[in-house]
């Protein structure tokens, strides 16, 4: 019956190594991640006015303004618009990664990391700062 359940020890530390296994988003990988997901939303971005379509696709290319859930924004202190967002986890938690321009370099970028669980329930209030940096814009 050990063999199957394991002892306590093992059981207590499983548990960690799988959450950050699971992480989409770290902190000592954060700048690169940022990096990434800024070349991702440059990429997706036109280059030139007028309409563009994806070759597979008979319409235009509709390109959004990345939404920041009010709960986070309130969570952040900030009100400009977001260059870049996207979900995932931290520290097994679910956490929404949100880049902002500098709001006093205009060649970095300030990231939050911040927890995301006030999206799916807005009576858990404002969301909290899991991680802040500032990072060269690439």
């Amino acid at each position: 019956m050990t063999s199957l359940t394991g002892d306590e020890e093992s059981s207590t530390s499983a548990p960690d190594s799988r959450t950050t296994v699971s992480d989409t988003f770290s902190e000592s990988g954060l700048e690169q991640q940022v990096a990434d997901l800024l070349a991702v939303s440059s990429a997706s971005s036109p280059q030139t006015l007028g309409m563009q379509g994806e070759p597979e696709t008979s319409g235009p290319r509709v390109l959004q303004q990345p939404t920041v859930p009010g709960c986070v924004q309130k969570g952040m202190d900030r009100k400009d618009a977001a260059l870049a967002v996207e979900e995932g986890t931290f520290r097994g938690r679910e956490a929404l990664l949100v880049v902002l321009p500098d709001s006093s370099d205009s060649t970095r970028v300030t990231a939050y990391l911040m927890d995301a669980t006030c999206v799916g329930r807005p009576s858990s209030g404002t969301a909290k700062v899991l991680l802040k940096d500032s990072y060269t814009r690439r």
